[in-house]
């Protein structure tokens, strides 16, 4: 499992529920798109790499329909 800080282009895009971190079966790479659980899609822009945890940047998204 791969452990991701999240942060948004926008700092209000910022979502208040807690998903700041993603937890993903395998490494996340820009270009790659994620689906968070409020249904917004989110494409990676830069993946950054620290001593204890790496960070996503995404994009704006955009929402999903929920069905």
């Amino acid at each position: 499992m791969f452990s991701y800080t999240l942060s948004f282009r926008e700092e209000s895009d910022k979502l208040t529920a807690p998903e700041h971190e993603i937890v993903l079966q395998s490494p996340a790479q820009a270009g790659d798109f994620i689906i968070l659980s409020d249904g917004s899609r989110h494409q990676v822009m830069l993946v950054t790499h620290r001593a204890h945890y790496s960070s996503l940047y995404l994009d704006k998204g955009v929402r999903m329909p929920q069905s």
